[in-house]
């Protein structure tokens, strides 16, 4: 019997001005095979075991950093007698501005040559980032000031050291094969380039046979390209997108819900109205009200005199 891996679409805090959460997880058995549509890094602090993404498997050691993107599925192994106890992020890709660059987010690692994870050697390197991942934690708990800026701040300090040391070992042989490992399992034609596309352009009018003109596929190809890779028909990835985005506007600014609905690409309030109540199971005024933040919450962006 076929057994069909998980779809998680929610994690803690996901629905908020800060789509972000970071933990410290012990896993005695591993984690079952699944799939998300967030981003997700881990970084094992003790233990041993392994990770499969996309049926291509990796070591799981003391300083192993792991980037997982949107719709991979993965799965992780805890050798007996070796639980592993790790750093675990979530963030969506809407915690930055579609014009901003993500620092380490490759949307097609193997076009780039560039593996998933790098092994963290350097005894140093090790301690630098588990300082950094146990700053990030605490200001994640915490209620300062500009907590926002800050957890935002450090998170890109995090890929960003991410990235450069994976690019620095990017002559390994090993890590290389990985990368055409990852290749070899994807679909001939990246449909990743359209899902980032997407991702940067949700305001416009996004339609399956302009994507296809733009990038070069039959509307058929492009259809089942979207299947295979998100699980979702390519106008339920487009509203969960747009959703998504309407999410953060509601909490984080004072726009009204129609102007958040011509921002988010609907052509009408009751078009969005509609979606989003069959998203969220309620008015995207009823979701504003429910998700009102308290001042300590709040970044302060103003000095008290």
């Amino acid at each position: 019997m076929t057994v069909v891996p998980k779809y998680l679409t929610h994690y803690p805090n996901m629905d908020s001005e800060l789509p972000f959460h970071i933990k410290v997880n012990h896993l005695v058995n591993g984690f079952e095979s699944h799939r998300h549509d967030y981003l997700e890094f881990s970084y094992v602090i003790e233990g041993h075991g392994s990770e499969t993404i996309n049926g291509v498997k990796h070591l799981m050691l003391p300083g192993t950093f792991t980037l997982v993107m949107p719709y991979q599925f993965h799965e992780i192994h805890s050798d007996p007698g070796t639980p592993l106890q790790l750093f675990n992020c979530n963030f969506g890709i809407h915690l930055y501005s579609p014009s901003e660059q993500l620092p380490g987010i490759e949307w097609n690692l193997a076009e780039a040559n560039l593996p998933s994870f790098v092994q963290v050697d350097d005894s140093e390197e090790q301690r630098r980032f588990q300082t950094l991942l146990g700053e990030l934690r605490t200001e994640y708990s915490g209620t300062e000031p500009w907590r926002h800026s800050l957890i935002k701040a450090k998170l890109t300090e995090v890929l960003v050291r991410f990235d450069r040391l994976r690019r620095s070992k990017q002559s390994d042989r090993q890590e290389i094969a990985v990368a055409h490992a990852y290749d070899r399992k994807k679909p001939r034609g990246s449909v990743w380039k359209v899902i980032q596309y997407i991702h940067s352009h949700y305001r416009d009018d996004l339609t399956l046979t302009g994507l296809a003109e733009r990038f070069g596929f039959s509307v058929p190809y492009l259809s089942e390209l979207f299947k295979r890779a998100v699980g979702q028909n390519f106008v339920t990835f487009v509203h969960e997108v747009r959703i998504r985005q309407a999410c953060g506007l509601l909490i984080s600014t004072e726009m009204s819900v129609l102007e958040i609905a011509m921002e988010t690409g609907y052509g009408s309030y009751n078009t969005f109205a509609r979606i989003f109540r069959e998203s969220k199971g309620m008015t995207p005024a009823a979701f504003r009200k429910s998700h009102v933040l308290q001042p300590s919450e709040l970044d302060l962006s103003i000095t008290t005199k």
